[in-house]
């Protein structure tokens, strides 16, 4: 029986967004990334992103406002970290946010509803793709374009980079953070990369597995890069860690369920075949450091910085 047989049964937690609110909502719970990015865009984004827009394209811009667009915003929380950086610099910025999660995105608008103060924002209740495609030729251009987490649930890499790039106006940066492929979730999903495809065809090759999944990771975002000729710098990784103590518990329960659906990107993940089970197991275990009898998940995101001249 061909290896990826064993994931003939498994769904996609991507094809329930439902679903997948509901385990991203409780990951995020439960992970310090949220003050790990703070910590960075404290440290690091006023750096590479807004003294960089300052010097490029100047305070203010020509005509005063600052054009911003969010992809795959989730519930906004670290784009606000962004834009309140921003505002420092640039007091009037237009926001356009492309979320194709209702429940994500509705979360997105209550944040901001009783504090929106220099910020204008364009609701886009769309895939990536999708929004691209809508777009009119010589469309708005975007002086900053964040891209967090997200470039895992695009069909096409090169393309949605590509035309990310084509997006900017000229000085504008592109960020794009994504797991880094040595560790963490770039652990997992290369040690098995038909979690979470969408098809489990026993020729489709683990490359063609990665390719159909969301298991990318730093290595195809650098690849992708060079085969476009697209300049790029990388800031310093940041680091952060998911407590995952109930994967591990003998006692089911809904939120270790959650937490294995999300770290595999796989609904009803314990009801795979028992080796397999067992091996993702253990991989997630390879990945943890164990403290007063919790088990912390580590992981890491690089950020790429993509500039247009």
């Amino acid at each position: 029986m061909a290896e990826s047989n064993k994931y003939a049964i498994l769904r996609p937690l991507f094809t329930d967004q439902s679903h997948y609110a509901k385990a991203f909502k409780y990951c995020m719970s439960v992970a310090d990334n949220l003050e790990a990015i703070q910590k960075w865009t404290n440290e690091s984004f006023c750096e590479h992103v807004v003294e960089k827009l300052v010097a490029d394209i100047g305070e203010g811009t020509d005509d005063k406002l600052l054009r911003v667009l969010g992809v795959g915003s989730g519930s906004g929380e670290i784009e606000l970290l962004f834009l309140d950086k921003l505002l420092i610099k640039f007091p009037h910025i237009h926001s356009c946010v492309v979320e194709p999660c209702a429940d994500l995105l509705e979360k997105y608008q209550a944040k901001v509803e009783e504090n929106a103060m220099g910020i204008t924002y364009d609701w886009q209740m769309y895939k990536l793709e999708d929004f691209v495609a809508n777009q009119q030729e010589n469309s708005q251009k975007y002086h900053f374009i964040s891209a967090i987490s997200s470039m895992y649930y695009v069909k096409d890499l090169n393309q949605a980079l590509r035309s990310l790039h084509d997006m900017l106006a000229p000085g504008g940066i592109l960020l794009v953070t994504i797991a880094a492929d040595s560790t963490g979730y770039g652990k997992l999903w290369r040690t098995f990369p038909y979690l979470g495809s969408e098809t489990s065809s026993q020729d489709e090759s683990p490359e063609s597995a990665a390719a159909s999944s969301h298991h990318r990771d730093s290595g195809h975002v650098h690849d992708a890069l060079r085969q476009l000729q697209i300049p790029y710098y990388i800031d310093d990784e940041y680091a952060f860690q998911t407590k995952i103590t109930q994967c591990f518990d003998a006692k089911q329960s809904e939120e270790g369920d959650l937490m294995l659906d999300f770290l595999t990107h796989t609904i009803r993940f314990r009801e795979a075949p028992k080796d397999l089970y067992q091996q993702v197991l253990a991989c997630i275990k390879e990945s943890c450091v164990q403290n007063g009898g919790d088990w912390f998940f580590q992981s890491k995101s690089v950020c790429f910085f993509i500039t247009k001249l």
